[in-house]
């Protein structure tokens, strides 16, 4: 009996104690799938809605009236919209001149096979990926059945695939400003087969088509800042295209197989510039008539592919492909086994808007001063005050290895920041715009931040804070800079939050460096907690300037606690944590895709050319008319460029403000860190350069302070001629490496690179 006793007297004791434990270790638990769980984006971007502008025309079809085979289905003032039923081909006339685009080939004189033929004849087509094979089949419209029901502006049809049981839904519409919109709605894509799925989606991929030399004119790149394809016969030179992903490529997907119709027989070796808006254009220079292309839905999913004559066709052609489809390599063993698998379906609304132009305005300039009108119109481009600056930023510390651990390179203290502002405010050089990189507790590669908690080296919190007092009373606007996306497994507890491939793997970004070797990318929902307490934690100690990079530019499918998530709810909850950020903070952003663009003060990093690939003929400062006089826009960094006297003219061609990555000590200190690639940056070195450039562009930039590019046109012998909208007209000479500005006329500024005035 005592024995009995004492056992229950023990029970009575540890009971509470394991009920304690259990609830203990189910809230560290608990904790851990908070921080790492899958919250929703607050906001949408799956469904554009239209601009205010999208007033649908009131002109009825009308099948008595007919041209090359297509009837009137919609018209207004300035253009007219005729249909072909059975192959959806649509023909656009411009009333006012004449002129008028095409989108299918009736006609291929033979030289086409079967499959090219049906492509070329559709406006609308299909690659249908049949189960897990890695070649996807050309599906044209000569296969369906469509049923075009007219609707007030244009028209709806529906097209089933009844042999493969599949169809969708097709409405395009022209509005009253001249505008066509086609739209696929992602709830009236069907699939009731078991082995038949949609792969890829074209939608009017030969509207404006030429063949070989026949118009003169260039397809319009987003490549960059921008790029032309000319539509001159190419006489056979290129076996490849113009192919990139829209907003970059996808790291939670490694494709193994090239899911083109049409593979590229040459790999490119020059990496290439971000496609940082959704767009693309089809200009006719003889007929005066011009198209901008702007994926209004589903641009996640878009890769816009431009093909030169010579290129399986003899048709210049361009289009995005919309992938709903991709097919990856999920591994079955630790061996390097792997089965082919194939992604679901993305669900997203396809819609293209094509802005038409017609006489002065049928050029890429025209185009741009366009897609500006539609960004403010819209509200996807919000004005800030574009004032000239010159962008210094400073590498605080890094970390190199010592003995069993690391220890701290400072390279430019909050002193020796204040040194060089006060030397080039002696100088005359006081509008200053500045991100402060490695200011964080461990140098720049310490990721992720979230607190307000700054390295020693560099002088600690409170030398900080009185460094961007002191800035702020001079009008010198300073920003913390951190990258957002990266987390650095020897930094932070990488365990639960970073993500996955969708072939299960974790995702690691190689540095190809001593110190850390790799970087892995946060789940979007950590990236927004670590977000709210940075900006919370920046906001106790009253700052409110933040750069911000990676998130701005990177998007990708990946797999969290045995779910996949794709690439646009990536896209979605970023936009939700900047528009959140933008709440409470002063954002810019690194190199920002045009989903982002109403949250930045500035544009980062704006390329001042295109990729530079061998089918390309010319690069355009596109993005750079788009912005100029809205948004202030800032180069890559000044010190890197091997031909700096090219570079200087870019930035006055383009009116892009420059930028110096600059620190007091020399470079050579970084030796054993992550920054050794940063060669070239002592401030002592680039102090007159960086005088230089500032006194020059800030007299350029005061001739055209607040004004925005009419008009840019590429004359003879490496010269081109940009128009301002205040009367200003600015001639950059290549050859010669000069610039003037003439207002009025009359000229006001030259100077000639290299020497003094």
């Amino acid at each position: 009996m005592n024995k009995l006793k004492k056992h229950k007297k023990l029970l009575f004791i540890l009971i509470p104690v394991l009920l304690v434990v259990i609830i203990a270790v189910s809230m560290i638990v608990s904790s851990m799938q908070t921080k790492g769980s899958i919250q929703k984006p607050t906001l949408s971007l799956r469904n554009a809605e239209k601009s205010a502008s999208a007033v649908v025309s009131t002109g009825a079809a009308d099948k008595s009236k007919t041209l090359n085979g297509h009837y009137l289905v919609a018209e207004n003032e300035g253009y007219e919209l005729y249909l072909q039923d059975a192959t959806l081909s649509i023909i656009v006339r411009d009333k006012v001149t004449g002129a008028m685009m095409e989108s299918t080939v009736a006609e291929d004189d033979g030289k086409s096979n079967a499959s090219w033929a049906g492509f070329l004849k559709s406006g609308v087509n299909v690659d249908m990926q049949v189960s897990n094979t890695t070649q996807q089949k050309k599906v044209d419209l000569s296969a369906a059945t469509v049923a075009v029901t007219p609707i007030t502006g244009g028209f709806t049809a529906k097209v089933d695939y009844a042999t493969y049981e599949l169809g969708y839904e097709l409405t395009v519409l022209l509005y009253e400003d001249g505008s066509i919109e086609a739209t696929i709605p992602e709830a009236s894509i069907y699939e009731n087969s078991e082995t038949n799925k949609i792969g890829n989606i074209y939608v009017y991929p030969m509207l404006g088509r030429t063949q070989l030399g026949e118009k003169e004119g260039y397809m319009l790149l987003p490549d960059g800042n921008g790029a032309l394809m000319y539509l001159n016969d190419k006489e056979g030179r290129f076996g490849s295209a113009y192919s990139q992903r829209v907003y970059g490529s996808d790291v939670g997907i490694t494709e193994s197989y090239v899911l083109s119709l049409f593979w590229n027989k040459y790999e490119t070796i020059n990496e290439s510039e971000y496609i940082l808006a959704p767009i693309y254009g089809m200009v006719h220079s003889d007929d005066a008539m011009a198209y901008l292309a702007v994926i209004t839905s589903g641009a996640e999913g878009a890769t816009i592919e431009a093909y030169p004559n010579g290129a399986f066709t003899d048709y210049n052609w361009i289009t995005a492909k919309f992938l709903k489809r991709t097919l990856y390599n999920e591994p079955t063993s630790n061996s390097g086994g792997s089965v082919v698998k194939v992604t679901d379906r993305l669900p997203y609304d396809i819609s293209v808007r094509f802005f038409f132009t017609r006489n002065d305005d049928a050029n890429y300039a025209g185009l741009a001063n366009t897609y500006r009108e539609y960004l403010l119109e819209t509200g996807e481009l919000a004005a800030k005050a574009d004032e000239f600056r010159l962008r210094a930023d400073f590498l605080g510390s890094d970390r190199e290895n010592w003995m069993f651990t690391t220890k701290a390179v400072p390279m430019t203290t909050t002193e020796d920041i204040q040194t060089i502002y006060d030397e080039l405010k002696a100088a005359g050089v006081t509008d200053l715009f500045t991100l402060y990189k490695g200011w964080q507790d461990g140098g720049v590669c310490s990721l992720p931040v979230d607190s307000y908690d700054v390295d020693g080296s560099i002088g600690g919190k409170r030398a900080l804070k009185k460094l961007m007092d002191e800035a702020e009373k001079a009008g010198i606007q300073f920003y913390l800079y951190t990258d957002a996306l990266r987390a650095n497994p020897k930094t932070a507890n990488t365990t639960f939050n970073v993500i996955k491939k969708i072939d299960t793997r974790l995702f690691t970004e190689e540095t190809h460096k001593e110190v850390y070797e790799s970087y892995h990318y946060l789940t979007p929902s950590r990236t927004s907690e670590l977000m709210t307490s940075l900006i919370k934690s920046l906001n106790k100690n009253e700052i409110s300037n933040l750069a911000l990079s990676g998130i701005t530019n990177t998007m990708f499918t990946f797999r969290y606690s045995g779910e996949n998530y794709d690439r646009l709810y990536t896209a979605e909850m970023y936009a939700s944590i900047l528009e959140k950020a933008a709440e409470d903070a002063n954002l810019v952003l690194e190199e920002p895709i045009s989903t982002y663009w109403k949250y930045t003060n500035a544009v980062l990093d704006m390329p001042v050319k295109d990729s530079d690939y061998i089918f390309t003929d010319e690069s355009v400062p596109f993005l750079s008319i788009v912005f100029k006089g809205v948004v202030p826009m800032y180069s890559d960094y000044v010190n890197f460029e091997a031909n700096k006297n090219e570079f200087f003219l870019k930035l006055v061609e383009t009116g892009i403000y420059p930028s110096f990555y600059l620190t007091m000590e020399d470079s050579t200190d970084l030796y054993y860190t992550n920054s050794n690639d940063l060669y070239s940056s002592k401030y002592s070195v680039y102090k007159d350069t960086v005088i230089e450039y500032y006194n020059i562009l800030k007299e350029f930039n005061q001739l055209v302070a607040g004004a925005t590019i009419d008009a840019h046109e590429i004359l003879a012998d490496k010269t081109v001629k940009v128009t301002y909208s205040n009367g200003a007209v600015v001639t950059v000479d290549y050859e010669k490496e000069s610039f003037a500005v003439a207002v009025n006329g009359s000229e006001v500024m030259s100077y000639k690179v290299g020497e003094a005035e």
